[in-house]
């Protein structure tokens, strides 16, 4: 008589298998459905990256007061791009830019460790080399519990209301997003400054409205995309894609002679 126990155990370490093979091994994470859940969550797995790379897209255009009279002149920010490679372990990074509206202003910055190598289409061919005593590379998403629990606080704030969307393709992935729309009032009123100082136009009644692309799957920072109205003064458009975590990257210093004495 052929035993039957071995037959059920047979048939049911076929079905496991088969089950497993259609993805019924490890669960999936339960998606998230908390704008602020998941923004906090996006930041916390900038903790263990050593490595990164950004793209930057910029379009617009922005009234600049060169001459001082006060009638503006508008310049047209279209096409200006940038790129940024950071090594956070070893303290290096290079950036490079090209804003052909801008008097077809670019550059490259290099930076390796506390000394940086800086060229402008404006200063000439070679690299200024500056040294300074402290570097804040390493802080570019080194966060402890106190910081996380701030901007947790901060994005809770009635006047933040950070807005989930419906989920969108990014890349090769599916992305989470979240809309937060601000004015220059409520960003200060939030203990941000406005650069009015700095920034050759008006921005002290902008509006911001940002878009965070947050990948499903593993929560990384996916993008951002940025829109500053200035009303009367222009508008900015910046897009920004985050890629190549954890993947090598290679930054060294110019060669000497490309080195302004």
């Amino acid at each position: 008589m052929t035993p039957r126990r071995p037959l059920r155990m047979t048939l049911l370490a076929s079905v496991v298998a088969v089950a497993a093979a259609c993805g019924g091994g490890t669960p999936a994470a339960p998606a998230l459905t908390d704008p602020v859940d998941i923004l906090v969550q996006s930041v916390e797995t900038l903790q263990d990256v050593k490595t990164f790379h950004v793209d930057a897209a910029v379009s617009g255009s922005i009234n600049v007061d060169i001459t001082g009279t006060g009638a503006g002149s508008a310049f047209p920010l279209d096409n200006t791009t940038a790129t940024l490679d950071v090594d956070i372990e070893n303290m290096n990074a290079r950036a490079t830019f090209a804003a052909p509206g801008l008097l077809g202003l670019s550059g490259e910055l290099i930076q390796i460790g506390t000394t940086s190598y800086v060229k402008t289409s404006l200063t000439g061919a070679q690299y200024q080399k500056q040294e300074s005593e402290t570097i804040s590379i390493d802080d570019t998403t080194e966060m402890t519990d106190e910081d996380i629990q701030e901007l947790r606080d901060a994005l809770a704030k009635p006047e933040v209301a950070p807005v989930k969307g419906d989920d969108a393709e990014c890349g090769n992935t599916t992305c989470y997003t979240v809309t937060i729309d601000l004015t220059a009032e409520e960003v200060e009123a939030l203990g941000g400054e406005l650069p009015t100082d700095e920034l050759p136009t008006d921005v002290s009644e902008a509006s911001f409205a940002v878009t965070f692309n947050v990948e499903k799957e593993s929560l990384r920072p996916a993008g951002i995309d940025l829109t500053v109205d200035l009303g009367t003064q222009g508008s900015i458009q910046l897009e920004l894609t985050f890629s190549k975590w954890n993947e090598a990257v290679e930054v060294s210093a110019p060669p000497a002679d490309q080195i302004a004495p």
